[in-house]
């Protein structure tokens, strides 16, 4: 039976904690929720360090080691809520010293905080650097500092203790300048990356710059982007790394939105990367699943391509699953009734996209046609 231990500060409430983002969603046999709820509310608007709390760290200490005794459930997941630039602070991450966590899940307290995971590095880490397998992030800020304009811009952004990390969620709009993934030392064993909303396209660019052994080990790549013009060199990098550098890439799932006001850009050379146009030309032969969803009508340029592709048996021939939409801007979607052009252009769009389809689904053997997920889904991580 799956078991889960709360833990808060003196005095507060706790607050129901959500689905962990496990990898194929696995529940922990033991969960350590410590929610840091109640230090928040005492927090005023000009930060004095933060008080002391013995009895709580005493009690983070005494779950652990009451899990290692005989009878125990030993804690194989950490989560920890209401994190902010200063928390988890030292003493709480020296409370957990002896936890052996494969997964730990920090979420802050809003998408414009920060998280203290840098902390972790500073204890002495014990098992947690082998035990450490998948790490959910949910800041916008982080401890790196890219420096576009200097020769020496790759300063690590984690401690070395996360080199090892299997999988990889940063959500909720993370920054490129300050939360790609460069641990000291670089990535070892990187699997699964994914990156919700945010500069996500920029922060995987930037990422594989610093750590050339992901070329080698990543399999499983989700991104949800919007694409602004001033950052279409990083969709260049990524089209390179995805066509000349992945070698065991396996699922790739991407989500790509319209920026906001661009629809009188669409029809300019210049603007093909905001859209990912050609991305079909770009794609490993190792993918055995593809997602893809993109703004329309921005990618239905790019429709006979992915069809030219798809007609061809030896594109993507391990390919098993495939999900593949175009979505109306937010914008265009109040717009009733809509103009009889673009009412055809979509009618003609539903009609491409289901050629693209129809052509996987002939295939011998057939490739399983599924339904693209959604942001709020695409943060869940697949089984490895």
């Amino acid at each position: 039976m799956p078991l889960r231990t709360t833990l808060c500060p003196t005095a507060a409430t706790s607050r129901c904690p959500f689905k962990l983002h496990t990898p194929g969603g696995a529940v922990p046999n033991h969960e350590l929720f410590i929610d840091l709820e109640g230090y928040m509310d005492r927090r005023p608007t000009i930060l004095p360090p933060l008080p002391e709390d013995p009895e709580f760290l005493l009690s983070i200490r005494d779950v652990i080691v009451k899990s290692k005794q005989p009878g125990g459930t030993p804690i194989d997941a950490v989560h920890i809520a209401y994190c902010s630039g200063e928390l988890p602070d030292y003493g709480i991450w020296e409370a957990l010293e002896e936890a052996e966590p494969s997964h730990l899940e920090l979420s802050t307290t809003d998408r414009h905080q920060r998280c203290n995971y840098g902390g972790l590095g500073k204890i002495k880490l014990g098992s947690w650097a082998r035990s450490l397998k998948s790490v959910y992030l949910d800041a916008c800020s982080g401890d790196g500092d890219w420096l576009e304009d200097e020769e020496d811009a790759m300063n690590p952004s984690f401690p070395a203790c996360y080199a090892g990390v299997e999988t990889l969620i940063l959500d909720f709009g993370p920054s490129c300048d300050s939360l790609y993934f460069y641990p000291a030392g670089g990535a070892t064993n990187l699997k699964s990356l994914r990156i919700i909303e945010g500069e996500s396209v920029t922060i995987f660019a930037r990422t594989v710059e610093c750590n050339p052994r992901i070329a080698d080990t990543l399999e499983s790549l989700a991104i949800s982007c919007t694409i602004l013009e001033s950052r279409t060199e990083s969709v260049v990098r990524m089209k390179k790394f995805l066509k000349e550098e992945a070698k065991a890439l396996q699922v790739i799932e991407l989500i790509v939105e319209e920026p906001q006001f661009f629809g009188a850009l669409r029809d300019r050379e210049d603007s093909k990367d905001v859209f990912m146009l050609g991305l079909a030309k770009c794609l490993p032969d190792t993918l055995t699943a593809l997602s893809f969803t993109g703004p329309s009508p921005g990618s239905m340029k790019d429709m006979d391509s992915w069809i030219e592709s798809a007609s061809s048996p030896s594109w993507l021939a391990n390919l098993k699953k495939v999900g593949f939409k175009l979505t109306q801007p937010y914008w265009e979607k109040q717009i009733s009734p809509k103009t009889k052009e673009r009412t055809a252009e979509l009618e003609l769009e539903e009609k491409k996209v289901e050629s693209f389809l129809n052509f996987m689904r002939q295939r011998q053997p057939p490739v399983e046609v599924i339904q693209p997920k959604s942001n709020s889904m695409l943060a869940y991580p697949l089984e490895l």
